[in-house]
């Protein structure tokens, strides 16, 4: 009897793991283009410093966020009128947007303040995962404390949870993407971590395979509204 309870699991598993396999329906989330980073250091001289803001790190040309005028290097300081002081906020606001939106952003560029719209694109993306059984027992450090369960999950050694990275970020046309593509242009397919969990020697995870990014025109055709509003954030000589 003792035999048949890992042959039991290791069937359940192997069934879960083909189920999730299969081609999932296309789903659909905001999407502005570019990578980014929280940070929480600022130059010299800039006045009335958020506590927190985030950095874009790249950007391509032919994002929403490059359309409207952003460039690699800009601090966001508040995106839809939203203090951008996490970076998991930040991506809500962005995947929940629908596409077609105008998102009022404003920037920290070079000593001088800038507010923008960024019409919010188009991304499509399958939901997949796998459920592995392990021959020995998952372990991992606990993590109780000082952590938001929201943000970076939990351990309780045999037991846990980690959330969806919000930093693991696909572009289509990142230079990433763009060379896997080449080296295997029928088989690779962007893929994001998703959430994972595991109990003992069960794991589960999920991922989402990016299948297109798109930007969307307005309804006149025109490119998004671009205002800017400067102002002076570094200290006169």
């Amino acid at each position: 009897m003792k035999k048949t309870i890992p042959l039991f699991l290791s069937a359940l598993a192997l069934g879960c793991s083909l189920a999730m396999a299969k081609e999932k329906p296309i789903h659909e989330r905001g999407w502005i283009g570019g990578e980014y980073k929280l940070v929480k250091v600022f130059p010299p001289g800039f006045s009335n410093a958020p506590k927190a803001a985030v950095l874009i790190t790249a950007l391509s040309t032919n994002t929403p966020a490059s359309v409207a005028g952003m460039e690699a290097g800009d601090l966001i300081l508040e995106l839809n009128h939203q203090p951008a002081i996490r970076l998991p906020n930040l991506w809500r606001t962005i995947d929940n947007s629908e596409p077609g939106k105008l998102l009022p952003v404003k920037i920290w560029r070079e000593g001088q303040i800038m507010e923008r719209e960024i019409r919010v694109g188009r991304e499509t993306y399958n939901k997949g995962g796998s459920i592995s059984v392990m021959m020995l027992p998952l372990l991992e450090l606990p993590r109780l404390w000082p952590f938001p369960l929201r943000d970076k999950g939990f351990s309780v050694v045999l037991a846990g949870f980690n959330p969806e990275p919000v930093s693991d970020r696909r572009e289509l046309s990142s230079a990433e993407v763009t060379y896997f593509k080449h080296c295997t242009p029928e088989n690779y397919e962007p893929t994001e971590a998703g959430w994972r969990a595991w109990l003992v020697i069960l794991d589960v995870r999920t991922n989402k395979r990016i299948k297109s990014q798109e930007i969307v025109p307005s309804a006149t055709g025109s490119l998004p509204k671009t205002t800017e509003t400067y102002l002076a954030t570094t200290s006169s000589d």
